[in-house]
């Protein structure tokens, strides 16, 4: 008897818990996304797309979108170019100082974005220190050069700077779930050391670079606030928050929203496609044995 009573108070538990959770979701997440959606095809008290039409009639829309996909792509393969090393580094070798490199290398994700925005004012403005350091210094240039021009450098780098450590934790731990066996197995074959990684390495690693490029490339596509630091407006997220600031009288900006969720949900569908039919071999560990080996020098 009491252990059907206990039985039944944790199935009500259970069930208000849940219970709270779809409300939740339903109240933060669902209705958001539905409103946004219907405002942007019930205009006028009639289904309408024309706002979709002129979306992509718009010029500086247009622009706008080819932007943020070149900001995406960039910051998505300069994030790979830098994290990718010091993953390898941080799961395969033992090296006095690992601990705090590793630290050091994840401070930018709870860095707040503003400070690196003031420090790479402070490096690459037109009266910065690289700028000092090469025009009065070393004389190598014969004027300053104003790096941010168009704010596409500064957008791009901040963006680099303040996502590389969501790219080095997907791989790193990619890289340590992978069955050292099996690329001690292609060495024994004879496969060099960049033929064993392209062979081996980077097939198995695949799951988890796919998922952390497919976080940074979302990211970087829809990052707001650091195209406003450097005050350079031609991107999506940009013209959205312009729009979006006179709810009343735009439906623009939210059909720009629309366009952006859909394009997300398609970049994330496909990774998930691209990824779902491959299965390459163990990813598990079979043994015991530890896959780091000291680095030469230290």
């Amino acid at each position: 008897m009491r252990e059907n009573k206990a039985r039944a108070r944790r199935s009500w538990g259970l069930y208000a818990t849940m219970a709270g959770l779809y409300a939740f979701l339903a109240v933060f997440l669902i209705w958001p996304i539905f409103y946004v959606f219907h405002q942007s095809v019930w205009i006028n008290g009639r289904f309408d797309l024309s706002f979709f039409r002129l979306m992509l009639l718009d010029e500086s829309l247009r622009q706008s979108i080819g932007n943020s996909f070149k900001i995406a792509v960039l910051v998505t393969f300069f994030t790979t170019l830098i994290s990718l090393p010091f993953a390898v580094a941080l799961a395969r070798l033992r090296f006095r100082g690992k601990s705090l490199l590793q630290g050091l290398l994840l401070v930018p994700l709870i860095m707040p974005p503003f400070v690196g925005a003031i420090g790479l004012r402070t490096i690459l403005s037109r009266s910065g220190s690289l700028n000092t350091l090469m025009v009065d210094v070393l004389k190598i240039w014969s004027q300053p050069m104003d790096w941010f021009e168009y704010g596409l450098v500064g957008v791009v780098l901040l963006e680099i700077l303040h996502l590389y450590p969501i790219m080095l934790l997907n791989l790193t731990a990619a890289i340590a779930n992978i069955d050292p066996a099996m690329e001690e197995a292609a060495s024994n074959l004879g496969a060099g050391r960049w033929r064993r990684f392209w062979s081996v390495t980077f097939p198995l690693m695949r799951p988890g670079y796919f998922a952390g490029s497919v976080i940074v490339f979302i990211w970087a596509f829809t990052d707001l606030g650091t195209p406003l630091m450097f005050d350079y407006r031609r991107v999506v997220p940009v013209q959205i928050f312009d729009r979006v600031k006179d709810v009343n009288t735009n439906p623009m900006g939210y059909a720009i929203v629309v366009f952006v969720v859909i394009l997300t949900a398609v970049i994330f569908g496909l990774s998930r496609w691209v990824m779902g039919g491959r299965h390459e071999g163990m990813m598990s560990r079979g043994h015991t044995s530890s896959a780091e080996r000291a680095a030469r020098g230290w």
